[in-house]
């Protein structure tokens, strides 16, 4: 049988059409594979004669290049004049990210397994297992990794640029430095943490591949901050802390402040107690009247200060009294039981350090000595969740001189990061002690598919759309564990859950453990610090993105609106930027605003 090779932008020009040029398109590919060519037009004055177009109907045609000796590739489908021209000036080209594929039957054409190209240096691991390539560190970066600090060291880097993969394997080099120095050990002497639970437990799954000596891993703790601090308080207390989220605390906080008739919102109050009062450990005052109120928007004159003080002190005690924490209050009393106790650990490796509250910063100063190679710590600063300043030189973690900013990207491809940069909306981030991080010069060794994008007239066909491309994964040979499916919220994610089961394909959740063989389904926030081969994001519309309950909690406070559109698109960038070799796309009537200019103009 004639083969056809499809090619990654046909696929993206394929998805965008509506259902009955789809099903002219194959029909016209049928009779392709079954040898008729009678829809093949030469074009004229081409750069490569060879080039032709496929005709399909009166007014649609496809891009027809010679791709091997012997196979053909369909490169595109465009308006007629459109594909006329564009195939009058193409070039065709050969190599990876272009499979091909034998057609058979009135079934949709099926995906080419999604491939990326890098450099040599990597070429030999991009052919290992996912499984492999997931702890897989680049050569450029051993030096990290090895090299002896006289203090604390912050590494930083954008999506891909392999900071989780350093972490994981400074923390066991630092494991068998103490092995090899003190023998066995009675507790860990390393402790690698991280902002979630999810992401710890990937950390720990992926150390035990990493480290086979028992001896060597059993030095090293891998525990999320939080319950790090909920361990050290229940350690010294006996008490267990019952921890509220900010959501949890910021309803609360909503309905005081109304009832009370303040002027300002919950959301602020609860902002100015976990930004300005913890973060700086204010506790008189005098002390607060005088303060900097980094990164708050909105200005406070001294009498307004009284009352906000005032507040946050009658809202915090009715915690007091019903036994509820939140979670930098608890860390904020670890640190100062471990400055009375001593330190835990005789190194920290901190994971997605970016979204650490500076009361956490101060518990992990607390838990690890001051001297050589005391904390290591990696972050994204473009991948922040959440707004809280930090100045790493006023909790006593100096990292001055020992600093490196990675800019080149091994871990997703360039052709998702050039779509998915935008969605930032800002050209630096603020970064530890308020320097500015850009992505300036900042580029990928990787190239593969260009991500696709997908508009649906309603959730039934987004979400059958969706089943279709899954299934088009599967079948290329992509492993169901290394394909992740997100949605902002958990109403989209059931559905997304529900589709799939009726397609017949198996799902776990996000958090699943790494030998589940099914594909991975969960909101875009437990994505973080999360890699696979092949993310389908769903739902990204207008009216999802960001969210209208995130929106009406702001209460019309300018500042934690202006918060929430930030988090959105850090959130999105991110999730965005979880795919290695595949990014699919899709939402309902108009995409959000958030999402690029190129999404937003193909609507």
């Amino acid at each position: 049988m004639p083969q056809l090779a499809i090619a990654p932008t046909f696929l993206n020009d394929f998805s965008r059409l509506d259902s009955g040029i789809q099903t002219a398109i194959l029909t016209v590919m049928q009779a392709y594979m079954a040898g008729d060519r009678e829809h093949l037009e030469a074009v004229p004055n081409a750069t490569d004669p060879r080039v032709r177009v496929m005709q399909i109907g009166p007014n649609w045609s496809g891009i027809v290049a010679p791709s091997s000796e012997g196979v053909y590739c369909l490169v595109g489908v465009r308006r007629h004049e459109e594909a006329v021209s564009f195939a009058r000036a193409y070039r065709p080209a050969t190599g990876p990210g272009i499979g091909v594929v034998e057609m058979s039957g009135p079934s949709s054409p099926a995906i080419a397994l999604p491939s990326v190209r890098g450099p040599v240096e990597l070429a030999h691991d991009l052919n290992r297992s996912f499984a492999e390539w997931q702890i897989t560190l680049h050569p450029d970066q051993r030096r990290f990794v090895d090299a002896r600090f006289a203090g604390s060291a912050r590494i930083t880097g954008g999506p891909g640029t392999g900071t989780t993969v350093i972490a994981l394997h400074r923390a066991a080099h630092l494991a068998e430095l103490d092995a090899a120095r003190f023998g066995p050990a009675t507790r860990p002497s390393v402790l690698l943490t991280t902002v979630n639970k999810l992401l710890a437990q990937t950390l720990g799954d992926r150390l035990d591949r990493l480290v086979p000596d028992p001896g060597v891993r059993a030095r090293i703790d891998v525990v999320t901050v939080d319950r790090l601090a909920r361990g050290v308080v229940h350690e010294h207390t006996g008490i267990l802390p019952e921890t509220l989220g900010k959501e949890a605390i910021g309803e609360r906080w909503r309905t005081a402040a109304r009832t009370d008739g303040l002027p300002y919102s919950g959301r602020f109050l609860l902002g100015e107690w976990e930004q300005v009062l913890l973060a700086q450990d204010i506790t008189d005052l005098s002390d607060y009247i005088r303060c900097e109120r980094s990164g708050r928007m909105l200005h406070l004159a001294p009498e307004h200060r009284t009352h906000v003080w005032e507040a946050v002190h009658r809202y915090t005690a009715a915690m007091r009294t019903a036994g509820e924490w939140s979670y930098p209050q608890v860390a904020q009393e670890a640190a100062r039981l471990l400055r009375t106790a001593g330190p835990r650990y005789r190194h920290i490796v901190v994971d997605e350090a970016q979204d650490l509250h500076p009361a956490q910063w101060r518990l992990l100063r607390a838990a690890v000595a001051e001297g050589p190679d005391d904390l290591f710590i990696v972050e994204d600063p473009h991948q922040r969740v959440y707004d809280d300043r930090v100045s790493l030189a006023s909790l006593g973690i100096n990292v001055r001189g020992r600093g490196h900013r990675l800019r080149v990207s091994y871990r997703v491809t360039q052709e998702t990061l050039n779509w998915a940069m935008p969605i930032l909306g800002r050209p630096a981030a603020v970064g530890p002690d308020g320097d500015a991080d850009t992505l300036a010069g900042y580029r990928s060794l990787l190239h593969g598919p260009e991500p696709v994008v997908r508009g649906c007239a309603g959730r039934t066909e987004e979400l059958a759309a969706l089943g279709e491309w899954v299934r088009g994964w599967l079948e290329a040979g992509v492993t169901p564990s290394s394909i992740a499916l997100a949605g902002r919220n958990q109403w989209v994610v059931r559905h997304i859950a529900k589709e799939l089961y009726a397609n017949g394909i198996m799902t776990a959740p996000l958090d699943s453990a790494e030998g589940v063989d099914a594909v991975r389904v969960g909101t875009m926030h437990k994505l973080k610090g999360q890699e696979f081969r092949c993310v389908g994001l769903v739902g990204l519309s207008e009216p999802l993105l960001p969210p209208k309950a995130a929106i009406d909690a702001t209460e019309g406070d300018p500042v934690a609106l202006e918060q929430v559109y930030q988090q959105e698109r850090n959130l999105i960038f991110g999730a965005c930027t979880r795919a290695r070799d595949a990014l699919y796309v899709s939402y309902v009537g108009a995409p959000s605003h958030l999402l690029p200019e190129s999404a937003r103009s193909a609507h």
